[in-house]
């Protein structure tokens, strides 16, 4: 098993990610902006998906970004798609639970992340889509993304919860009604075992703890993906 960001927190990807979209993403001259500092998101419902970096208005600008202006990260990304294409038994996730619990796990959550990238912004690459719709489905399967000898650590959630969460964002019009549904209630148990991990673990009040980044990034990004939703979806049960 090869990944692009083995030892590398969670944080990685989004750092490889944001240079991407950032020059074509955002406000730009002469856009309204909320003259009350508002935030969007208050309603906990956006126009649909993708919507964590960046809106569906914007992907085709990302993928001309990909050939132009970004074109050396982004065969960074096309680099790795490749990869996983040609030996996809290598990075795909077992379906075995034993099997997937049994090892350092967080591999499975970095790679998904740069696949479903790898599809959006070269959504006719053949092989791709189900290649990573594979992978989510193996991810699903799981009744748990913590590894089995070390069931008091949340950072291989962290990682497989971040890759999940983004990989449903970015191709979610491109899953069925069944793995839209499922999928997403995968994401929101995930997220509320973090959220109620955050009270008796140290990464939930210590700001300095290494692990703080990894999991809390983790448990923003789950959140914000099943609260898009908007009503019912994001009526959780919150500790008070």
């Amino acid at each position: 098993m090869r990944t692009y960001t083995r030892g590398a927190p969670t944080a990685f990807f989004i750092s490889l990610l944001w240079p991407l979209v950032s020059p074509v993403v955002g406000v730009g001259v002469g856009e309204e902006t909320d003259p009350t500092g508002g935030i969007p998101f208050m309603g906990g419902n956006y126009d649909g998906h993708p919507m964590l970096f960046f809106s569906q208005g914007e992907v085709e600008e990302l993928q001309a970004a990909a050939t132009g202006t970004h074109r050396e990260m982004a065969a960074r990304i096309r680099e790795a798609g490749e990869a996983m294409l040609e030996l996809p038994e290598e990075y795909l996730p077992p379906w075995s639970p034993a099997e997937f619990s049994a090892r350092w796990n967080e591999v499975y959550g970095n790679n998904l992340g740069v696949l479903s990238m790898f599809c959006l912004l070269y959504p006719h690459r053949a092989g791709a889509l189900d290649l990573a719709k594979d992978y989510m489905e193996r991810m699903a399967a799981q009744p748990s993304w913590l590894v089995k000898d070390a069931p008091w650590d949340e950072v291989p959630l962290a990682h497989s919860l971040v890759g999940f969460a983004t990989a449903y964002d970015f191709l979610y019009e491109y899953l069925s009604k069944v793995q839209q549904e499922r999928f997403l209630r995968v994401i929101g148990n995930a997220t509320r075992f973090m959220y109620e991990k955050s009270y008796i673990r140290g990464w939930g009040f210590q700001y300095l703890h290494n692990h703080q980044p990894t999991n809390c990034v983790a448990l923003l990004t789950g959140s914000l993906v099943y609260m898009a939703q908007g009503p019912p979806y994001y009526t959780m049960r919150m500790r008070k």
